[in-house]
């Protein structure tokens, strides 16, 4: 008859066997994650460099890979980003991003402000509480991506602005994704104020558009966007109140000196309660609008709803409503 220490001797070894193999699994785990790691941070600049493609380069100041044992990470204590022939340069504070082993192509980042962006004729510098990105990478770049940012503000200067504009907003949201060759955008801000009419916010602000045969943008390398390029604007809203809103939408067309023409639907709700915002943050304005108030109603080509819809162009950036010029776009 066998003895006890004989019957549980194969047993042990199996025991044995199996936290040598998961010992030896964690070592080879170990290796080959330092091993990518190391790989990945040596050959940054070089992923950099092939994502601006040769007419520009991007820094990632003391970069390092983190995240063992189940994710990897790249994390800059600043990021840069020079286009020396488009006259672009933009700088930002600390990155740090996650990307989980076993779904390396989904990525998520946390990007510290400001962000300060020098183009020709424009000054733009964005800061922010937190703001967080998500992307979904494909072989030629990204499929999609979003950010999610709160307690923003934005200051923009330019020699094509009257005068300096700031804005700051609660909450912000972007998006951006391929859609058969176009390119779809969308944005989001809730409870936006302005220093150009102090007191006056606004409750949400909502940008939906398709940029035709633009999914090149999110392609690698990134090339700035520049015309000649067609288009749709599906809604640009501003809501004043639960009540009060400006809706445009409809096709435009930006030409190859990036000047922007289209025929646009305003819509306009709550006329009367926008007349009385008007008069009461630009009083200079309220003659006007009691002079021209009859003929711009009359021009509403849906009369038949509570709100007022009215024909706006837009040629080569000069605006107009109807018959009434109404100013130019700043150049980008």
């Amino acid at each position: 008859m066998p003895s006890p220490a004989n019957a549980s001797s194969p047993t042990s070894r199996k025991f044995a066997w199996l936290a040598g193999a998961i010992v030896a699994g964690g070592v080879l785990w170990t290796a080959g994650w330092y091993f990518f790691a190391a790989k990945v941070e040596t050959g940054l600049p070089s992923t950099l460099a092939q994502l601006v493609g040769p007419a520009a380069s991007a820094q990632c100041t003391d970069a390092d890979v983190r995240g063992y044992p189940f994710r990897f990470g790249v994390f800059c204590e600043t990021l840069s980003y020079e286009n020396a022939s488009g006259g672009i340069a933009a700088n930002a504070g600390a990155f740090r991003s996650a990307a989980q082993v076993y779904r390396p192509r989904h990525a998520v980042a946390e990007i510290d402000g400001p962000l300060i962006v020098n183009t020709p004729g424009l000054l733009f510098r964005a800061d922010w509480q937190i703001l967080q990105a998500s992307v979904q990478a494909v072989s030629n770049g990204l499929d999609r991506g979003s950010i999610d940012a709160k307690s923003v503000s934005f200051d923009i200067d330019g020699t094509g602005l009257v005068q300096r504009l700031a804005v700051q907003a609660d909450r912000m949201t972007a998006h951006a994704r391929q859609n058969d060759g176009d390119l779809d955008l969308a944005a989001y801000i809730e409870n936006l104020r302005n220093d150009l009419v102090p007191g006056l916010t606004a409750k949400a602000f909502a940008f939906e558009a398709t940029l035709s045969n633009q999914s090149s943008l999110l392609e690698v390398p990134f090339i700035p966007l520049r015309g000649p390029f067609d288009a749709v604007l599906h809604r640009l809203a501003i809501e004043l109140d639960e009540t009060s809103s400006f809706e445009l939408t409809g096709p435009v067309q930006i030409d190859a000196n990036n000047r922007v023409s289209g025929t646009l639907e305003l819509t306009i709700s709550n006329v009367r309660q926008l007349s009385e915002l008007v008069e009461r943050y630009r009083p200079e304005s309220a003659g006007m609008i009691r002079q021209f108030g009859p003929m711009i109603a009359a021009l509403d080509t849906k009369p038949d709803d509570d709100a007022v819809t009215l024909p706006l162009t837009i040629r080569s950036n000069l605006i107009s409503l109807g018959f009434l010029p109404l100013g130019q776009l700043p150049s980008f």
